[in-house]
């Protein structure tokens, strides 16, 4: 159970780590992006921003978030079961509020308002006024409201959708992980042997 645990916990540790670094990378290149000068006909960051809250970007967010939430919780139950099937109410409770706990950090409202802060400068330098002023004359139109009405429900569904295939995925890597550990292990175990 301890290592299963283990393995469970470097990995949520570890994803959004990895992550970062890239975050980290992909934010350094935006800034050197972000230091060139914006096309003449750039939106201004409150047009980009009223376009972001028209398009309700941060509620899509929120969504999806859940969703990963709802996800990783079923993945964490679904590999203690698998490897720990004896493992406790109270163990499962715990791996529950770990996982919701390292999302709400990595994830939260802050990191929400992070994001669109930083996204800002990018459609700045891709859309001109006045594509900005025809994407909000769409989205103001009955179809584009349409579109916003509907979009959490697609997300959510499409996220329902795709679980299956996430889960999948997951699971092989937490196998090979798990592999390649007990491979380190053993090989550490043999070095050590006089």
């Amino acid at each position: 159970m301890k290592k299963a645990i283990i393995l469970l916990t470097l990995t949520l540790c570890a994803v959004p780590g990895l992550a970062q670094q890239g975050a980290a990378k992909a934010a350094k290149q935006a800034k050197s992006k972000q230091a060139a000068p914006l096309p003449a006909d750039a939106p201004s960051r409150e047009e980009v921003l009223k376009l972001f809250e028209m398009l309700q970007i941060s509620k899509t967010m929120e969504i999806a978030i859940q969703a990963a939430k709802q996800q990783s919780f079923e993945m964490a139950e679904q590999m203690i079961e698998e490897r720990a099937p004896d493992a406790t109410p109270e163990q499962k409770k715990q791996m529950r509020e770990m996982i919701d706990e390292i999302m709400g950090q990595a994830l939260g409202p802050a990191a929400i308002k992070e994001m669109l802060e930083a996204t800002v400068p990018v459609y700045q330098r891709h859309l001109s006024k006045n594509d900005l002023q025809a994407m909000m004359a769409f989205y103001s139109s009955p179809v584009g409201q349409k579109v916003l009405r509907e979009q959490p429900a697609m997300v959510q569904e499409s996220m329902q959708a795709a679980s299956g295939i996430q889960q999948r995925i997951a699971r092989s890597i937490y196998m090979k992980i798990d592999e390649r550990m007990e491979k380190m292990m053993e090989s550490g175990k043999e070095e050590k042997k006089p």
